[in-house]
């Protein structure tokens, strides 16, 4: 029987070598398994912190496209309030020009001073037409009373009743700005009774 115990304590001594070598390897895969869990941890914060900052970057991009489109359309409004303002300046100046030509053709001996006018107007009108004024001038045409304005009435048998007959002083238009309408007077038939 000593044989049989002898046996029985090295079946016992080994398979305790063998638990403490497999309880070492246990603590050791769990060992593994922990720097496994904190480089998991580690890349899905800088996955999270390489979003957050991709989000900032394409924020940032859009509020800068933004500022940017925003001063372009202020700066063209900025111009464009400048230009109305010079324009309602100058028509006066221009209103005097016609109305010395107008006064220059009635007269006998001006031939040169009528020509004189006439080009210094024609040059004027071209220049504010480069600018974008439109000059409106309906003779002829149908009354509309957005951009004209009717000072007087004369009858005609010639034209339908409200026919802009003559336009008394021109009207101007920058982009779709009404600046002053023109002054027309317009046709109105006569009754018959």
């Amino acid at each position: 029987m000593s044989g049989d115990n002898d046996s029985e304590k090295e079946f016992k001594q080994s398979n305790e070598d063998d638990g403490e070598n497999t309880l070492p390897q246990a603590e050791g895969a769990s060992d593994e398994s922990k720097p496994s869990d904190d480089i998991d941890e580690k890349l899905s914060s800088a996955y999270a912190e390489n979003e957050s900052v991709k989000n900032k970057y394409l924020r940032a991009v859009a509020d800068i496209e933004n500022l940017r489109k925003r001063t372009i359309r202020e700066r063209e409004d900025a111009v464009h309030r400048t230009r109305l303002q010079l324009f309602t300046d100058l028509l006066p100046i221009l209103d005097s020009f016609k109305l010395g030509l107008m006064e220059a053709e009635k007269s006998d001996g001006g031939v040169q001073v009528v020509q004189g006018f006439a080009m210094a107007m024609n040059q004027f009108e071209e220049a504010m037409k480069d600018y974008g004024l439109e000059i409106i001038e309906p003779t002829d045409g149908e009354f509309d009373p957005s951009i004209h304005e009717a000072i007087s009435y004369e009858e005609s048998k010639e034209h339908k009743d409200g026919t802009i007959l003559k336009t008394f002083r021109s009207g101007y238009r920058l982009k779709n700005n009404l600046l002053r309408p023109a002054s027309v007077i317009l046709c109105k038939n006569a009754e018959e009774n």
